[in-house]
């Protein structure tokens, strides 16, 4: 649990922001240590400013599963039967199957180590 291992982030917010924190919640005004006890390390940082103002995103991905098509063809050589002789041999095989991707999951915007804009998807 990320408030055990860091007693003293937790300690230094606010107790409107500890609360939030215990719920897993983030709101605007929040400090970059109280989106890390709440959500955890993000899997991207990144730098940038609007307006002139420099700006941190911290980007959150998820893992989801879809399912795909599989095609399978196959050439060799061999037999055939009856009228056929001897000649290639061409075979189709169609399955499924289920790859994984990456997708944003929640973004939070920072400026001067404050939130300013966050997103989470609902899934």
């Amino acid at each position: 649990n990320r408030i055990a291992k860091n007693p003293g982030l937790y300690d230094d917010l606010s107790e409107k922001h500890q609360d939030l924190v215990r719920e897993g919640k983030v709101v605007e005004g929040m400090s970059n240590d109280a989106v890390f006890l709440a959500w955890g390390r993000p899997d991207e940082v990144r730098q940038g400013s609007r307006e002139g103002r420099s700006l941190e995103t911290w980007v959150y991905y998820g893992t989801e599963s879809v399912p795909v098509q599989t095609v399978g063809i196959g050439i060799g050589y061999g037999y055939g039967y009856g009228r056929c002789g001897p000649g290639p041999i061409y075979d189709y095989d169609y399955g499924y199957d289920v790859a994984y991707r990456d997708y944003v999951a929640a973004t939070v915007e920072f400026e001067r180590g404050k939130v300013v804009s966050w997103q989470r998807n609902r899934r």
